[in-house]
């Protein structure tokens, strides 16, 4: 097959084959794939950027040789790729037998001759996602210029597609570690006494990690010595309760303080484990701290599937931990240090939940400028915003507001938002988003809350927005030409009520145009008589002043509304997104 020239027909089935899966490595193939047939080139590669270790690891090689090459290391500024990795420069080299920059330890390894290459990097947003590299052109005697910007244009889909799937990846774990979080926060919260909290958190454990095998070890507060509390899956007579923390795994945690990930019987000494016991070498062991003194270990082993712990199953067990150990004090004492320990965590972890829940979004971003502004009214508040990044030329931009307070609508909002980002991050629909968002959240949380949300996706390059309601308030667009607002709202129930059908509506744009997206703590601001400051008032302060610097009207907004309430408290959260459409 000759070396084929970009045309409309060949991007649109291009970015319809890399839009087709949302595995990641479904995704790599497709796109390495790709990149050989539309080259013709008798081999090509991708390597990802390994941040922990500095380097660049083939993933994925098609060609000649190209199984031997998966999983090779290329260290930073090694090789042509180690140098497009440095410089971030696209490289070609149509004379490898003399040019002294390639890396031969490759060739060496597979057997594999290398005449000619291309390499460029794969970035998106200011980060390295890795580099893309063809080698040995075919029914041509050389790479050309041509060939660097087809490979660019390449990279960029495949990096904006590797980010994207990584999100979506790493926003599933996040989900999952959220879900268990919140079961184990139900029974610290609900349960008040202690060997029912113990058989819930060690099935709890069972049913998120998906292990046969779970125990928690806790030191008897009395006799300082160590004992079996609670287990799953274990048939141990009463005398075995007692665990002796001079050998085995109590022991290695006891002297280094460390969890233990094994992932196979060469990650640890054969004399700590007794393999009589358990089906898999595989097993995780994390310390349960209380005033940074270990009080106990919680232990899983044998997963069902007959895989491996992983370090996402790790982190969980790591995070559940801390909410055992002031639990388990807690249930102990039964008395007035219980409510206040379990007040001050509970606010604990709401406020870290409410600090990391927020994205830094940048006043500036390609031809929008943009504002936020949120204040709680109590010390756990439920509103949120947020900012996908789709590629350079659009972006959606979501607010919404979570029913209820407290530590469990903390984390709902901070579930909702992980399952809301995710469906975004993956389709262009604005409606398919949030009724995928609600089926998920309706199917996983059982948290019996709901969000509202408004859901708006600019497209920079059209003019255009796409949005939809899923019960929220109505929004505001200013249109400076006519100096008019238009109020933006759909047919939609909030996620996590039912099933329930989205409507989705568009509308052009012109620059200078603002979009004003609030909650109704900003509405609904109420002053000492009752009164409140209307959505009508916000949207002729809007058509008054719509034309000032976007930051001065954030402003005036906060100025505004905070004189009308007065000495009044706050009732609401509240939360406002201004986002001046260049």
């Amino acid at each position: 097959m000759s070396f084929k020239q970009l045309s409309l027909a060949l991007i649109s089935d291009i970015t319809a084959r890399i839009n087709s899966t949302d595995d990641l490595e479904e995704l790599l193939g497709i796109i390495i794939e790709t990149t050989k047939d539309v080259l013709n080139t008798e081999g090509c590669s991708l390597l990802l950027y390994d941040r922990e270790e500095d380097c660049l690891v083939f993933q994925v090689a098609k060609g000649d040789k190209g199984e031997s090459l998966t999983e090779l290391k290329v260290p930073r500024g090694k090789g042509i790729a180690g140098m497009v990795l440095e410089t971030l420069e696209p490289v070609i080299v149509n004379d490898a037998a003399n040019d002294p920059r390639i890396y031969r330890d490759i060739d060496d390894t597979v057997g594999f001759t290398t005449r000619n290459l291309i390499c460029v990097p794969m970035k998106t947003q200011g980060e390295i996602q890795g580099v893309l590299e063809a080698v040995n052109s075919k029914e041509r005697p050389e790479f050309t210029s041509k060939d660097i910007k087809i490979l660019e244009y390449l990279s960029d889909l495949a990096a904006i597609s590797i980010r994207n799937r990584r999100l979506i990846r790493d926003l599933k774990d996040r989900a999952r570690e959220l879900d268990c979080l919140f079961q184990i926060s139900q029974a610290i919260s609900n349960i008040s006494e202690l060997n029912e909290f113990l058989n819930l958190t060690v099935h709890s454990i069972s049913d998120v990690l998906g292990a046969e095998r779970v125990s928690l070890i806790f030191q008897n507060p009395r006799t300082k010595s160590f004992e079996l509390s609670k287990s799953i899956g274990f048939n141990l007579e009463e005398e075995s309760h007692l665990v002796d923390e001079s050998r085995g795994i109590l022991n290695e945690i006891l002297s280094n303080g460390k969890a233990l990930l094994v992932q196979g019987s060469s990650d640890i000494s054969p004399n700590l484990l007794n393999p009589n016991r358990y089906k898999t070498k595989s097993f995780v062991s994390v310390p349960i701290r209380q005033d940074g003194t270990i009080i106990g270990i919680l232990n899983a082993a044998d997963k069902k599937s007959g895989d491996s712990f992983s370090h996402q199953d790790l982190s969980i067990l790591s995070t559940i931990s801390n909410q055992i150990a002031e639990a388990y004090n807690s249930l102990l004492a039964k008395n007035q240090k219980e409510k206040l320990t379990s007040i001050r965590r509970d606010m604990q972890i709401a406020s870290q939940i409410q600090i990391n829940s927020l994205p830094n979004i940048p006043k500036k971003m390609h031809l929008l400028e943009i504002e936020t502004s949120y204040t709680a009214s109590k010390e756990i508040g439920g509103d949120f915003y947020d900012l996908i990044y789709h590629n350079p030329d659009e972006v959606s931009i979501l607010i919404a507001d979570v029913s209820g307070k407290g530590i469990s609508a903390a984390l709902f909002m901070e579930f909702s938002k992980t399952i809301i980002a995710g469906e975004v991050a993956r389709n262009s629909s604005t409606s398919i988003s949030l009724m995928g968002a609600n089926r998920i959240i309706q199917e996983k949380s059982g948290y019996f809350m709901f969000v509202t949300v408004m859901l708006t996706r600019i497209n920079m390059l059209k003019k255009r927005i796409r949005y939809s309601s899923a019960g929220h308030n109505e929004q505001l667009l200013y249109k400076t030409k006519e100096k008019k607002v238009v109020l933006l709202s759909g047919k939609g129930m909030p996620l996590g009520i039912k099933e329930s059908e989205i409507e989705e509506h568009e509308v052009e744009y012109q620059p200078g145009d603002l979009l004003v997206l609030y909650t109704d703590g900003v509405s609904e601001t109420t002053n000492e008589g009752g009164e409140m400051y209307s959505l009508e008032n916000l949207a002729k302060l809007v058509e008054r002043n719509g034309d000032m610097p976007v930051e001065n009207l954030k402003d005036l907004i906060l100025d505004t509304t905070d004189a009308f309430r007065g000495e009044a408290d706050p009732h609401d959260d509240y939360t406002l997104v201004l986002v001046r459409l260049n």
